[in-house]
């Protein structure tokens, strides 16, 4: 298996020509500049402006990237009434959660366009003004056989992972044991220190996909672990990938040509190296302390990071569509696994959802401040890519300004969460299939839209 899925995990393809915006899109040969509809990235611009520029190591340096004046995106969601608490005895995605209206239109709606992409299982929500108001579940957990998909159906999250990853970064920022500005250097039991630059990586930098970090993955496919959890840790799969001393250190295809600040490129290690600061930083494993952080006080009872921690047969399972035929890749993870191991259900994904649309508090449980919440959503390096914030990015959802969320993609994966810049309006779509050529992600995320103004 190999990660890395041009334009959902937000890779650049090559010399720099990634862009922002979804209409149009070939999910699995990366994003078109006609897609682009507003707020361009500078890659895009640097297309525009820049291409008798050469390309070197297929990364568009930052003197020819940058625009005269990058746009810069900043959404500040503060969606609900913030005095809401949620009921003794109840939890805080209880609380905000709807009795979900029967829509029968959309349910028909979503099971064609399941059928036609080829989809064994799709789940989604839809957020409204910080509460969780429609779900539903279609299709089935196996590609044959398999138990009827529901909302508290568990899939594996992918990149969407990733917002989780820098949530915990963020609460670590508000307690005082991190700063975004810091050397991840000073956090870490070993030496993160990139091999051509002097400039240290900073926890911002690698959260923004600007550290100089490559994804070798001639190293990083041997961390896969399927049916089972890895053996490898987090802490030394990082120091074995990032150390000079470690086993599989290697200066060339770990890190890229240029510096920490220098260029973006989407990085999977990156975030396995935030992992290990968090890790660090917090003394807690991190996993465990995204669970006692995270998921527990919200009340996501179908989300974790291991495997041991379900019954697989409730689980959906990451299935390929190939020549007429299903194939179940199994229930893979991964050592690296801050950057996409995460497995939840769209009923827990939409409650975390709204607690962000809600600035960081949900019925009376806070898991981030809201100033390092809009923080983490501004745009972090205009000059590199304008679209990209600390773990959350801009997409073009059809909508005159962009919304704020994440995508994923593995073998048998895709997974996708937005919301309006505001937290009015957002969406979980999880499915356990490939995105495929059909569109059908995309038709299903409109089909939400469409139906969102009934609720």
């Amino acid at each position: 298996m190999r990660r890395g899925t041009p334009g959902l995990r937000r890779s650049s393809s090559s010399c720099g020509t990634e862009a922002l915006g979804r209409k149009g899109v070939n999910r699995e040969g990366g994003r078109t500049l006609a897609a682009v509809r507003s707020g361009g990235s500078v890659a895009e611009l640097a297309q525009r402006n820049c291409a008798f520029v050469p390309c070197f190591f297929g990364i568009v340096l930052s003197a020819c990237s940058a625009p005269m004046s990058p746009r810069v995106h900043a959404a500040r969601p503060a969606a609900g009434d913030a005095t809401e608490v949620a009921n003794p005895g109840q939890t805080a995605c209880e609380a905000a959660t709807d009795r979900w209206p029967a829509i029968p239109d959309l349910d028909d709606r979503i099971d064609r366009l399941r059928v036609r992409g080829n989809l064994p299982g799709v789940s989604a929500c839809i957020i409204k003004e910080g509460r969780v108001a429609w779900c539903g579940g279609y299709g089935s957990t196996k590609g044959e056989g398999g138990t009827p998909v529901t909302p508290e159906t568990p899939f594996l999250m992918a990149s969407v992972s990733k917002l989780v990853t820098a949530t915990a970064a963020g609460q670590l920022v508000d307690q005082g044991k991190l700063r975004f500005e810091d050397d991840v250097d000073r956090h870490l039991p070993f030496s993160a220190a990139h091999p051509r630059s002097a400039r240290p990586i900073q926890l911002r930098h690698a959260l923004a996909h600007t550290a100089g970090i490559g994804d070798n993955y001639w190293v990083m496919d041997d961390y896969y672990a399927v049916d089972r959890d890895p053996t490898q840790s987090l802490m030394s799969i990082t120091s074995d990938y990032f150390d000079p001393d470690g086993d599989r250190y290697n200066a060339k295809r770990n890190f890229l040509p240029v510096g920490p600040g220098r260029t973006y490129r989407y990085s999977n290690m990156g975030y396995a190296l935030v992992g290990a600061v968090v890790e660090s930083a917090g003394g807690q494993e991190f996993a465990e302390a995204t669970a006692a952080s995270i998921f527990e006080p919200l009340g996501l009872n179908n989300t974790s990071w291991r495997l041991a921690d379900f019954d697989q047969d409730t689980l959906a399972e990451p299935t390929r569509y190939r020549n007429g035929n299903w194939q179940g890749q199994g229930h893979y993870t991964f050592a690296d696994y801050p950057n996409g191991g995460l497995r939840s259900s769209a009923h827990d994904m939409a409650c975390l959802m709204a607690t962000f649309a809600r600035g960081g508090e949900l019925y009376g449980t806070r898991i981030l401040e809201t100033e390092t919440l809009y923080e983490m959503m501004r745009t972090a390096y205009p000059r590199l890519d304008a679209g990209q914030g600390l773990g959350w990015y801009y997409e073009d959802v059809g909508e005159r300004k962009l919304w704020i969320g994440h995508s994923g993609a593995e073998s048998g994966v895709a997974t996708d969460t937005f919301m309006r810049q505001d937290g009015s309006l957002g969406f979980v779509v999880l499915a356990n299939g490939d995105w495929g050529g059909t569109g059908a992600i995309f038709a299903i995320e409109d089909a939400l839209l469409n139906h969102a103004a009934e609720l």
